[in-house]
């Protein structure tokens, strides 16, 4: 049976990952085949291919958006979606006489094109999301009839910060999604399977108690209901917007999993555990996540040329001792780690 080019672009739509994996492609190779061949995608021909130069991707499509504002980490992802075009085209074989080969490593690709124009999200600090629940559950709600929206905006963001799951799927949790397990220290966890970004199944462990705080809270009697199905994505964007300009300091909802990537960062100082915890498939995306400490005294510099003198803090009485624990988040996760890792606690 004979294949078309039609064909080929709904078969290469069918193999793309999610729905929003699928609309920035389709977008993309519209966007590149109107401004390179004056078509449509699915109406490209032979000549097209076989005719297409460098030159032609540079000047009528890099540039020329360039010239609009469109920044280099942008066209870098338009061509990464026409390359996976042009490689479906390939494996269709509908073309002959076409050096692929060429085409998608020369032809369609500019290593001039920079990827650290793109600016990531601002880190939200433990102090900022303390703030920020505070502000959540003073804030007044229309149709709050039983008074809880506040409280539940703020277990919300709590989970997102705990969890390192992105909003959208947060939002698609269902208490079916969560089963009890133990573990090897005999505690009970709820584990919880997400398919987060790029339709990758993300799994989390929340302690018991956590969980069953969710469930007082948010549980109405049907598994399969959305566990934040009351709540709403739109208003969660527009509540961090009104924070934002309240303490001058820009954060979104991806915000709470910048801040998390990197107070876990710090406490651990363990890259592979964020890494994890992110569910990155490299340490170098994770690496973007991790925001500088804007303490001078965690600086390396700092650290390597200080000459301190640790007999000092045997002078400490144990209540200075414990203040200065508990003024530091990091601080006490840390010391209750390691006093769990040597038994000294047990619980």
């Amino acid at each position: 049976m004979k294949i078309d080019v039609s064909s080929v672009y709904q078969t290469w739509i069918n193999s793309l990952s999610s729905e929003n994996t699928i609309k920035k492609y389709k977008s993309s190779v519209t966007l590149f085949c109107s401004m390179v061949f004056q078509k449509e995608p699915e109406t490209i021909e032979q000549y097209d291919l076989f005719h297409l130069r460098f030159s032609d991707v540079l000047n009528k499509f890099v540039t020329s958006l360039k010239q609009a504002g469109v920044k280099d980490a942008t066209i870098k992802g338009h061509l990464i979606a026409v390359r996976s075009y042009i490689k479906m085209i390939n494996r269709e074989k509908i073309f002959r006489d076409i050096d692929y080969t060429n085409l998608l490593n020369y032809v369609l690709t500019d290593k001039s094109l920079k990827t650290n124009d793109v600016k990531h999200h601002e880190a939200i600090s433990k102090e900022e999301l303390e703030e920020l629940k505070k502000f959540l559950r003073e804030k007044r709600y229309k149709n709050d009839i039983d008074n809880n929206f506040g409280k539940k905006y703020a277990l919300l963001v709590d989970f997102m910060y705990k969890t390192g799951i992105r909003v959208n799927a947060s939002f698609h949790i269902k208490w079916i999604d969560f089963q009890f397990v133990v573990g090897n220290n005999s505690e009970r966890y709820a584990r919880l399977d997400v398919i987060d970004k790029g339709q990758k199944l993300n799994t989390k462990y929340l302690r018991r108690e956590y969980y069953d705080m969710l469930s007082n809270l948010f549980y109405r009697d049907n598994d399969n209901d959305f566990v934040f199905d009351e709540l709403s994505q739109n208003a969660l964007r527009e509540y961090f917007k009104e924070f934002s300009q309240k303490i001058n300091h820009h954060l979104t909802p991806h915000s709470l999993r910048a801040g998390a990537a990197t107070s876990l960062y710090y406490q651990t100082k363990d890259i592979l555990m964020v890494k994890d915890f992110l569910d990155h498939e490299n340490i170098a995306t994770t690496e973007k996540y991790i925001h500088s400490q804007k303490d001078p005294s965690s600086t390396g510099t700092a650290i390597l040329t200080a000459d301190y003198d640790y007999s000092d803090i045997d002078k400490l009485s144990k209540e200075q001792l414990l203040m200065l624990i508990h003024s530091r988040p990091e601080m006490e996760s840390s010391i209750y780690m390691t006093a769990r890792q040597s038994k000294l606690i047990t619980r």
